[in-house]
Parts: C-alpha cells; structure tokens; sequence
C-alpha cells in the first residue's frame, strides 16, 4: 500500500513538471557554446520550444541536457539554418533522443554528401512535419514572432551566389521588448540583397534592426558587411565560434563591431549565452 502511494505520488510529481511547471517558464534564449558551429535553444515561455542547428557533433545532447528537465524529450521545432555540418552534424544525435514534432529547413538538398543520406533518413523516419522556408514569411509561437527574411527567391541576388551560405535561414526574433536578428551564415551578397529589399534609407530599416545579433559566419570576413551592420545597428553582437583554423572571427569584423558601438560576445570566452529570464 505504501508502494502505490509513493508511487502516485511520483506520477503526479512528474505529470505536474511535464505540463504545468514547462507551461510557465519565461521566454530566452540560449546560444549553446558547442566549439566551431552554431547552435540556440529558443524557449517561447509557452512551454513550446525551438532548437536553431545542432552545432558539429554530439556535444548538442550535453548542452541540451544542462538547460531541460530530464523528462522533457521534445523539442517543438527543430530549425536547421542550412546543412553545413557545423550547423547539422549534430541533428542526427538529436533526433535519436528527442521527439522532433517539426523541422524546418531551406530546403538545399546534398544527395552525394554520405552525412546528409543519414539525415535524410533519420528526419524522414521521425515522422516531423517538415516545413521548407521558401519566401518571407512570419509565424507566430505563443507571444513571439518569427520574421522569417530568406530564402526568399524575390530578393536580388545574382544567381552565382544563390548557393551555400546565402541560402540561410535568416530570420528576426521578436520576443517581448528585445528582438534577435539570426543569419546563419549569410554572406555579403545576401546581405546586400537583404539591406536592398527592407532598407529604404541606411539609417532607417524597422525590417532588420534588432537589439542582438548573430553575428553571421561565427565572424568570417565574407560577411558582416558594413551596410548590414549599420542597418542592424544592435547593442550586442553574438559569435557562436570555437577553436579554429579559419579566421574566426575576423580581425576586419570585430573592428566594424566596434566601430558601431556593438557589445561584443563570443561563446569561445563566455561559454553559453543566455538572453532573458
């Protein structure tokens, strides 16, 4: 008798934590230090939540565990900016532990790259709905809002550089009274086709302002373009970066970031940032 007691007390412990505690925890967001890659867990406060990219490997699984009770094995949406392998190396991993109810992604298709035949079947056999971002767009997720700017076959963009990196996901966050810009890793042809549709002078452009930034490329020099980052014009810009041999982040980059006045973070000295509650 004691027995079924404790253990009616454990359900209701667990069942209480599974759909009423997760219900009202404060939006954030959490940009996971996860080595050269990117990767950001987007808490709605709704009790839904979303995983932007999963970083290079594995070591998403231990980051997702630090910020989620250990019985919370779903994530509502799974974006992937683009099917690099330091943004989706990991994506295999979290669909082997978690219950994926969506994935979006820019639909780029890699049929010859062996790492993306095992993704393809692994998101297929999840049984996600999956959504294709293909134009601008916005979704709404409990009290925020996701402006969803690229792919977007109507920006202007020469067709040599619709490929790769400006296939991003670029999207605008707004959540409460901050708002977040996420550019994958647009580079400058899709920022300047970017700045040309929304910007209507330098200095006034509502569609692409924001207080955080992502800073596009973890830093690389083929991006963060001065338009751009004048435009944007944030208090804080964000570099998901790690040990490298590339650059990264630029020298040329971190001085436009100074040069506007922006705070900037890198997950290679602060470890996991963490903006709001």
């Amino acid at each position: 008798m004691i027995s079924v007691v404790v253990l009616l007390i454990i359900s209701g412990l667990l069942i209480y934590l599974r759909y009423f505690a997760s219900n009202i925890r404060s939006s954030r967001v959490v940009f996971f230090n996860v080595g050269q890659g990117d990767s950001a867990l987007i808490d709605f406060g709704n009790g839904q939540k979303m995983l932007v990219d999963c970083g290079p490997d594995r070591k998403i699984l231990s980051k997702l565990g630090q910020y989620l009770p250990f019985y919370d094995r779903t994530i509502d949406y799974l974006l992937i900016s683009h099917p690099d392998l330091d943004h989706y190396g990991g994506c295999v991993d979290v669909l082997r532990r978690y219950d994926i109810k969506n994935i979006i992604e820019n639909g780029v298709v890699k049929n010859t790259d062996p790492f993306f035949q095992v993704w393809d079947k692994y998101r297929h056999d999840e049984g996600a709905h999956l959504q294709t971002i293909s134009g601008a767009q916005t979704k709404h997720f409990g009290s925020s809002t996701l402006e969803f700017l690229s792919p977007d076959p109507n920006l202007n963009m020469p067709a040599k550089d619709r490929e790769g990196n400006n296939l991003s996901i670029v999207f605008r966050l707004i959540q409460g009274d901050k708002t977040i810009l996420f550019v994958g890793d647009a580079e400058v042809p899709l920022e300047s086709a970017l700045v040309q549709k929304y910007c209507v002078t330098s200095s006034t452009c509502p569609a692409l302002r924001a207080d955080y930034l992502k800073v596009g490329h973890h830093g690389s020099d083929s991006s963060s373009s001065d338009g751009m980052l004048s435009v944007v014009a944030p208090s804080v810009a964000i570099i998901s970066v790690g040990k490298n041999t590339f650059g990264h982040p630029s020298f040329r980059v971190m001085k436009h970031l100074e040069r506007i006045g922006a705070d900037i973070w890198r997950t290679d000295e602060k470890n996991d940032i963490i903006i709001g509650d």
